[in-house]
């Protein structure tokens, strides 16, 4: 794995800490955020069956599957899957837990990532299917775990799309880098080879795309690089400083207009003319 760079321009310069912020989010999706529940859930809520019948009829829960209840705000991908008897995983299982994901058409995004036990292959059309490994369900929840879904991602996605989703793993402080050295470590060899190298100091999916790109042509890139004067630069790679503009790692547009004023100014150029 590659390590945050400790470069610092000039050498005489004095880096200041980047901020270290807490956890965005954990390992499992809540009912709350997916407006989902199974019966055993809503039972040690304080549910009773008469009270689910009722809220059933009232239109306050749908029965989404059997012993699965949703709300009018539940996640369509997670109901979808349910409904037929899988879970979401994978690419789609991740975007959901707040990690980047890379671009996906629209024919890609309505191919939902399920598993189920016994790694049923029968799934309905649109449905790409992973193995669970077992007989029984891995866990109870309605979408898998972040690390279940990156372990099915490792064996499904690019070596690219994998590396985003690990990154972004490690940048959003979901998963420690020892957590995703664990994941690789049990993966087969050949999707320890297709992944490669890791980055724990890529800020977006635009930044570990260009860095792999560059390491592959035998480059050597420095991260998050401390430029007197400027403060953290994305890239130093044979003596030129890049900063990676990428809507995918940014919270928002204005976080993304923020990124490219910085760029900018260190130009020394009018920030109006980027448009």
């Amino acid at each position: 794995m590659h390590h945050a760079s400790d470069l610092v321009l000039p050498a005489s310069a004095w880096p200041w800490p980047r901020p270290v912020g807490p956890p965005q989010g954990t390992r499992h999706l809540t009912q709350e955020e997916l407006g989902l529940a199974s019966r055993r859930e809503l039972l040690a809520m304080g549910y009773t069956d008469s009270r689910l019948i009722r809220s059933v009829r009232s239109g306050r829960l749908r029965r989404v599957a059997r012993g699965w209840y949703g709300n009018a705000v539940a996640v369509p991908r997670a109901r979808r899957a349910l409904r037929h008897g899988y879970r979401l995983t994978c690419i789609d299982a991740a975007e959901l837990h707040g990690v980047w994901t890379p671009y996906r058409d629209e024919e890609e995004r309505h191919a939902l990532h399920v598993y189920r036990p016994n790694g049923s292959t029968a799934a309905p059309g649109r449905m790409l299917t992973h193995s669970s490994r077992g007989r029984s369900w891995p866990e109870p929840d309605a979408v898998a775990s972040l690390p279940l879904a990156l372990e099915h991602a490792m064996r499904c996605q690019s070596g690219e799309r994998a590396a985003i989703l690990l990154e972004s793993a490690m940048n959003r402080r979901l998963m420690a880098p020892a957590e995703v050295q664990r994941l690789l470590d049990v993966a087969p060899a050949s999707v320890r080879s297709r992944i490669g190298a890791l980055s724990t100091a890529s800020d977006s999916g635009s930044e570990t795309r260009v860095v792999r790109w560059l390491r592959r042509r035998g480059f050597q890139v420095e991260q998050q690089v401390f430029v007197d004067g400027a403060g953290y630069v994305d890239l130093y790679v044979g003596g030129v400083l890049m900063e990676i503009d990428g809507r995918d790692g940014h919270s928002g547009p204005d976080a993304f207009a923020k990124d490219r004023r910085r760029t900018c100014a260190r130009a020394g150029t009018d920030c109006r003319s980027c448009g």
